[in-house]
C-alpha cells in the first residue's frame, strides 16, 4: 500500500540551518536511489502558518511518497541523509499519510496515489494546498494573501499547519491537519476571506499550476514542540 511521509526537522543553529538550505539541492541526489522511494520533494518553509513571504530558516520539510509502509520503515532505519537530518536537528516530525482525494499537479506530475478503500470519513484529515505563482502576479497575490493566512490560525479545528515551498514567492504551499473534516471544508468554502481569494485566483489568473490533496492522518511521531496535535493518537 503506497504511503505519504512529511517530515518536519528545526536547526537551532546557524552552521545546522546552513547545512540544511544546502541540502535543498545536495539532498535530492543522495535521495534519489532510496529503495521504494517513489518520489521526493525538499521544501523550506514559511515563517507563519500559511503562505508567506518570510522565510522560517529554522524548519525544513521533506515530502516522500513510498511504494509501501516498510520501505519508509526501512529508511528511518539505514539511510544516512535522515540520520544526519537526526543529528542535526533539535526537533522533529514524521506524518504519515494516504491520499483519498487529489487534483491538479506539482511540476507537471501526479505524484500521490488515492487509495479509494482509504476511509474519508476519518475524524483527522491532512490537507496540502500547493500553488505555482505567476511571475508577473506576484505583488497582486501577495497583497490578498495575508487576510487568508491570518485568519487561518483562527480556526478551532486547526491542529497544525505550516507554510512550505521550493522557491520564495513563486513556489507555496500550505500543509495543515484538522479535527474534522467539516471544519476545513467550512473554512475553504465558507469564510469570506477565503471564497474572494478563490475567486481573484480565477479572475487574475495567479496561477500556472495549483495542487490541492486531501489525506486521511496515518501515525504522527517526534519531538516537535508544543505537538500541537499529539491528542490525535492519545489513547
Amino acid at each position: 500500500m503506497e504511503i505519504t511521509s512529511i517530515s518536519f526537522y528545526k536547526y537551532s543553529k546557524r552552521s545546522e540551518q546552513w547545512w540544511a538550505f544546502k541540502q535543498m539541492r545536495l539532498a535530492n541526489a543522495a535521495l534519489s536511489s532510496t529503495p521504494g522511494l517513489k518520489y521526493h520533494k525538499q521544501l523550506g518553509s514559511g515563517a507563519a502558518e500559511g503562505f508567506s513571504i518570510w522565510p522560517d530558516w529554522q524548519v525544513y520539510a521533506q515530502l516522500m511518497v513510498w511504494k509501501n509502509r516498510a520501505a519508509f520503515d526501512s529508511f528511518l532505519e539505514s539511510n544516512s541523509n535522515h540520520h544526519l537530518n537526526l543529528a542535526k536537528s533539535e526537533r522533529q516530525m514524521h506524518i504519515l499519510l494516504q491520499a483519498i482525494q487529489y487534483k491538479g499537479s506539482w511540476n507537471g506530475l501526479q505524484p500521490f496515489q488515492v487509495n479509494k478503500n482509504a476511509s474519508s470519513e476519518s475524524d483527522f484529515i491532512a490537507v496540502i494546498t500547493r500553488a505555482s505563482i505567476r511571475p508577473r502576479k506576484m505583488l497582486s497575490f501577495w497583497f490578498n494573501v495575508p487576510a487568508v493566512s491570518k485568519h487561518i490560525t483562527q480556526q478551532k479545528s486547526l491542529l497544525f499547519a505550516k507554510g512550505i515551498g521550493e522557491w520564495p514567492l513563486i513556489e507555496q504551499a500550505t500543509f495543515s491537519i484538522w479535527n474534522k473534516k467539516e471544519a476545513m471544508q467550512d473554512f475553504a468554502y465558507q469564510q469570506k476571506e477565503h471564497r474572494e481569494v478563490v475567486k481573484k485566483t480565477r479572475e487574475k489568473d495567479w496561477y500556472k499550476e495549483e495542487m490541492f490533496v486531501r489525506f486521511q492522518v496515518l501515525e504522527y511521531f517526534g519531538n516537535w514542540q508544543a505537538q500541537p496535535f499529539a491528542k490525535l493518537f492519545a489513547k
